[in-house]
């Protein structure tokens, strides 16, 4: 991922909330985060030219290594700053947190 700063392999957790229901999924499996992170890797975030104020989000993630948050974005937003992304984002997301078998919280 372009703004990611960090190693991908280093990343241990990953959490998803779904911004429709407020359920969170938390996955630590590293074969599932990898191949996750494999989906979106080459993704691209592309500024909107609207930066409007908005509200709600589709999918929110965090990444982790260990404890600390190294990265944290939605679909829409990341760093502040509106996006969207190219491939789009929404299909890759939506499958992997319908597919995570984790008891949501």
């Amino acid at each position: 991922m372009q703004l990611y700063e960090h190693q991908l392999s280093k990343v241990s957790t990953v959490t998803i909330v779904d911004g429709s229901t407020g359920y969170k999924k938390t996955v630590i499996d590293q074969q599932v985060i990898d191949a996750f992170l494999e989906n979106i890797q080459y993704v691209k975030f592309i500024p909107d030219e609207n930066q409007e104020q908005r509200d709600g989000f589709r999918y929110a993630i965090t990444l982790y290594e260990m404890e600390d948050v190294t990265f944290n974005f939605s679909l829409t937003k990341v760093d502040g700053v509106y996006d969207h992304t190219e491939p789009d984002m929404f299909p890759i997301l939506d499958e992997f947190y319908n597919r995570v078998n984790i008891e949501e919280d």
